[in-house]
């Protein structure tokens, strides 16, 4: 194979069709191979995937730094890529391939690039692998066939590949609520479409997010200075916003329509995940009467009267029963509540049970209601107080149509 590049009037046709830099790989006159336009980037390429010659599907997209999801407008670090792809265990493995006009480099494993058995609290606790890379064409393998997250930042010259194992549903609409996955498990291993499924999924009126593998984010690096107090790279391992447009790290997704559900995750080479939740059945009315609801937070002091609280400590000590009028559940709570403070009403869940594994219901899940609704807000789920005082705060629950009214009266 030979690289032919075009010049003169060739190249200002190209330029005009096309924007930055692309060069043409073709094989000898006597075969008959359709050239590959490929513009400049970073590839995935390699005998271990569906890319033995560079390709656009390989091609890797900058993603956003999750350590600054909070920086309005959120835009992507422009030296931080990833790409998911299917691997087959072995050593066929990949490089990293770098195009920038008519040069091409090929990156491998680095000095203490390794297998990480025991990750952070956010990460996956599954092995991956992550280190620094270096310009040579040694292969990154992977042990087990299947889908894995590719992430590489050129800055720092490190790569990240995580295992999707499985992908889970989870949060206040899920089985688990925010504790635990309902996993969505995968199916057939191929190298240019997968498909991960599960049946018979129950769902309820609140908020959700997908993650991989038990992870809601990966560490790139954690001593990186962002300023404004901020440091390190982490990429989302999650996708919030809405189904049909998720985005990694995104906001709760809002889920209105209890029942039961099919669950499925489709990836296909060079195109983004796609999820889709059908219902095949509807849930049984659910029978709040011994639900003991609280409030957990950082909007209202411990018992002790002095210290704030810091989602430690749930009001009151002792969560409360619902008042009972046929299929209507009723909670009511007086406090005092501090300016812009934030909380949630949760389940109170007897140990050894994850106190998020329960009912949980925030901003989103509810309608607002009173003379006093207005002082409150969304804040990525949880109820955020717009207005300091005391409050009485009417929690109602509907079983028959699974709707929930908040109602906030200022004293």
């Amino acid at each position: 194979m030979k690289t032919k590049f075009f010049k003169g009037a060739l190249m200002l046709v190209a330029a005009a069709m096309f924007a930055g830099s692309f060069f043409f790989t073709s094989c000898k006159e006597d075969e008959t191979t359709t050239p590959i336009l490929v513009e400049d980037g970073l590839y995935i390429k390699g005998a271990g995937t569906a890319l033995t010659d560079l390709d656009t599907k390989g091609l890797m997209k900058t993603t956003r730094n999750e350590v600054q999801n909070d920086v309005t407008p959120i835009v992507n670090r422009a030296s931080l890529y990833e790409l998911y792809i299917a691997i087959k265990a072995g050593a066929d493995g990949f490089n990293i391939v770098e195009v920038a006009g008519t040069t091409q480099k090929t990156y491998g494993p680095g000095t203490g690039f390794a297998i990480v058995t025991n990750g952070t609290n956010d990460e996956t606790k599954l092995p991956f692998q992550r280190g620094a890379y270096a310009e040579n064409t040694t292969k990154f393998t992977v042990p087990v066939d299947g889908i894995y997250h590719v992430i590489i930042d050129t800055e720092l010259k490190k790569v990240v590949i995580v295992p999707v194992q499985y992908w889970g549903l989870i949060g206040a609409a899920t089985e688990g609520g925010w504790s635990n996955d309902t996993k969505i498990v995968a199916g057939a291993f191929g190298l240019s479409t997968m498909t991960f499924e599960t049946t018979n999924v129950k769902m309820y009126k609140g908020q959700f997010k997908f993650r991989y593998s038990g992870g809601w984010k990966v560490e790139v690096d954690t001593v990186l200075d962002l300023g404004a107090g901020k440091k390190g790279v982490k990429v989302n391992t999650n996708l919030g916003g809405t189904i049909a447009a998720l985005i990694p790290g995104g906001d709760n997704i809002d889920f209105a329509t209890p029942g039961i559900y099919t669950a499925k995750a489709v990836w296909t080479l060079g195109s983004p995940w796609a999820m889709t939740l059908t219902k095949t059945g509807d849930l049984p009315t659910i029978d709040y009467t011994n639900y003991e609801m609280g409030i957990i937070g950082n909007a209202y002091l411990k018992a002790d009267g002095v210290t704030v609280a810091n989602w430690d400590e749930t009001f009151p000590l002792v969560p409360i029963v619902p008042v009972v009028a046929g299929k209507l559940f009723t909670w009511t709570y007086t406090l005092n509540l501090i300016q812009d403070g934030e909380f949630k009403f949760r389940q109170q869940m007897a140990p050894p049970a994850d106190p998020w594994s329960g009912k949980s219901i925030g901003f989103g899940d509810a309608t607002w209601a009173g003379a006093a609704a207005a002082n409150f807000s969304n804040n990525g789920g949880n109820i955020k107080v717009g207005v300091a005082g005391n409050y009485t705060l009417v929690l109602k629950i509907d079983a028959t149509t699974e709707t929930y009214t908040v109602t906030a009266t200022k004293n």
